[in-house]
Parts: C-alpha cells; sequence; structure tokens
C-alpha cells in the first residue's frame, strides 16, 4: 500500500487507504471467474423496470463507467442488458450505459450491438405508441459506437421518430452522420 504522510488529516488518510482498497477490491474481482462477474452484473442491471431503484441504478452505471480496470470481457458478458438500458432508461442512467458500451473496441462487438439495436427499434416501431426516446438513443449510440453504415439505416428507417423524440432535423442527422 502507498504511505502517504503523518502530516496529512487523518480524514485524507483514511479517505486515501479506503480508495486503496477499494481498487484493490475491483481488481480482484475483474480476474474472478466469467460466470460469478455475469453473475453478478446480470443480477443489478436486468431487474425489471417496476422494480428498479433509481440512485442504486445510477451508482452502478457510474461504477461500470468510471472504473478504468473493467475488461471489455465483463462487459460484453453483458452487452444486450447494457444496450436496453442505453435505449430505453432515463437520460443520465442511458447515458452512462452509451459509455460503457463504447469501452468495447472491437468492431465485430461493435456490430453485434448495432444489431441488437436494430432489433429492439423494430419491435418497439410495431407498438401502438412507441417510445421515441429509444430511437433517439439508438441513434445516439450507433454514433458514439462509430457504426456508420448501421446508423446510416436507421436514420433512413426511423428518422421521423428521431425527430418526435429530440427534435433532430434532417440537416441534424446528416451532421450527425458525417461526424462518425
Amino acid at each position: 500500500m502507498i504511505e502517504f504522510s503523518k502530516e496529512h488529516s487523518d480524514t485524507w488518510l483514511e479517505l486515501m487507504a479506503t480508495y486503496q482498497e477499494f481498487r484493490t477490491k475491483v481488481f480482484y474481482w475483474a480476474k474472478e471467474n466469467d460466470d460469478v462477474k455475469f453473475h453478478d452484473l446480470y443480477m443489478e442491471l436486468s431487474l425489471p423496470i417496476i422494480e428498479r431503484d433509481l440512485h442504486k441504478r445510477l451508482l452502478i452505471m457510474n461504477f461500470l463507467q468510471s472504473t478504468d480496470m473493467w475488461d471489455e470481457k465483463a462487459i460484453l458478458l453483458v452487452y444486450e442488458v447494457l444496450t436496453e438500458i442505453a435505449l430505453q432508461e432515463q437520460d443520465e442512467v442511458s447515458a452512462y450505459a452509451r459509455i460503457v458500451l463504447k469501452k468495447i473496441k472491437h468492431r465485430p462487438e461493435r456490430v453485434d450491438i448495432a444489431k441488437n439495436i436494430s432489433v429492439i427499434a423494430r419491435e418497439e416501431a410495431k407498438q401502438e405508441n412507441p417510445d421515441c426516446i429509444i430511437f433517439h438513443n439508438g441513434c445516439m449510440l450507433l454514433h458514439d459506437l462509430g457504426c456508420k453504415e448501421q446508423l446510416e439505416q436507421f436514420i433512413e428507417k426511423y428518422k421521423h421518430l428521431i425527430y418526435l423524440a429530440s427534435g433532430l432535423d434532417e440537416t441534424d442527422l446528416l451532421e450527425l452522420l458525417e461526424s462518425t
């Protein structure tokens, strides 16, 4: 453990000791068996909306987003649930989920996420009153992942629903597409 000067306040020393202990525990958790990691993450992320505690969900998503020790494998274990959260959750939680999914660097996995977005959007579009936020969030997630071809198809198919959710018109969507 790193030693700090005794001239620091007791609170600082306690804070740093706790922080180092936290980092160590995260490191050991990241080395757990994939089944254990999947079980832990899935239990927290896949709760039905009715049972969900927003503060707890924000804590978990912030934890996933801010901890630099997450290996891509751990995130890939629950990418389908994270994709649903990125599309369906409230703004802040959705943004955290998008940030977590951006940690996936390999193109094939990003394309799998894009396919998952298309499936969710297709199902939502069939609803009598579709939740337009899903289409805006899908558009933003595809942009964040750099899936230009899938984003182009998504915009073409759902531009009206994206506009209803966010007010992004064709010019805005073209600029978004060009920046991908």
